[in-house]
């Protein structure tokens, strides 16, 4: 997540004029979704006074612009970013690797923890019972007593960074399932959905024109697939990776897509690299690349390009191939 782009729109935010600062909300709330509250809420608790007295102003404005109601007191919850390289912030502390081993005792047990913990995010506000979590965690060779010491290990580093009282409420045990409050913590998934809601809605009630931008910051918070890097057995998990890598590479679409419209060849060609290093076979995308190319005359890399299109189908292309199609009716010409 680009936490430097706060850096860039707190002046903004603190300038005279009203429109500068709504574009500077705009960018935080389509980019950070309302984490952008906890970014500044974290500056409250800075020991340079001006830090603090700047963190209030942008609140303020970014309270007023947004329309979302801000508090005012150094932030104390719990961010998590699922998307890429899990991560895990609660207060002003992100929790390192060492954290967690010193919480359950060994680098293979910090790994469980986090394990744990990624679990009860992706099962939100259902959350999981004993067996489910051993299923998913410890592929049901794990026993009870282990999962009780990761439970335990998993509450004392909350505790540890956030206190006894962000515990408590954050993770619960009710009628035999294990919950991390949804309430309890923000995420980068949360601030994600949040941002192609909004654009999405921007697109169907005004035009791809304006929704371009606003998808462009949606995309920065997709810092790689969801929860890749945690193993864990759960079922649906790849259905959830695979809702929002298509949210993604929507999102690149439709900005290939207003840059080919606009001439921009070299920033079309430029999104649609970044959304094939994600999905190789995405047609859409890579129609946009091969339109690019052929409209610079590229010959000998539409060709290219083409052919390794086909090679990451793994199969052969049906007959109504989008790509395919495209290809036959721009060689005839």
């Amino acid at each position: 997540m680009r936490h430097d782009l706060l850096d860039l729109c707190l002046p903004l935010l603190l300038y005279a004029d009203e429109m500068v600062q709504r574009q500077a909300t705009l960018i935080l709330m389509t980019t950070f979704g309302t984490h952008a509250f906890t970014l500044l809420r974290r500056r409250l608790g800075a020991s340079d006074p001006d830090v603090c007295r700047e963190a209030t102003e942008a609140l303020r404005v970014l309270e007023r612009h947004s329309g979302h109601p801000a508090a005012y007191r150094p932030f104390r919850g719990i961010h998590i970013e699922c998307l890429g390289t899990f991560h895990v912030y609660v207060g002003n502390q992100e929790i390192l690797p060492h954290h967690w081993a010193q919480a359950n005792g060994s680098r293979a047990g910090s790994r469980k923890v986090q394990a744990v913990l990624a679990y009860l995010v992706h099962r939100g506000r259902y959350g999981a019972t004993s067996e489910e979590i051993l299923a998913a965690v410890w592929d049901s060779t794990g026993s009870a007593g282990a999962l009780a010491r990761t439970i335990t290990a998993l509450r004392r580093t909350i505790e540890q960074f956030g206190g006894s009282e962000l515990a408590e409420r954050a993770l619960v045990y009710a009628d035999g399932r294990y919950i991390l409050k949804p309430t309890a913590y923000t995420s980068d998934v949360q601030a994600f959905e949040q941002a192609i809601h909004v654009t999405e809605q921007t697109e169907s009630e005004r035009d791809l024109a304006t929704a371009a931008p606003i998808y462009r910051h949606a995309c920065a918070l997709y810092n790689g697939n969801y929860m890749a890097m945690i193993k864990m057995a759960a079922d649906d998990i790849e259905e959830r990776r695979v809702e929002l890598l298509n949210a993604f590479l929507n999102a690149i679409e439709r900005q290939a897509e207003h840059e080919y419209q606009n001439g921009n060849d070299d920033r079309c060609l430029a999104l649609c690299r970044q959304g094939l290093r994600f999905d190789p076979s995405d047609s859409a995308i890579t129609l946009w690349k091969l339109r690019c190319l052929a409209r610079q005359r590229r010959i000998n890399e539409v060709k290219r390009e083409y052919w390794r299109y086909l090679r990451s189908l793994g199969v052969p292309p049906d007959a109504e191939d989008p790509v395919v199609l495209w290809m036959n009716a721009h060689s005839s010409r």
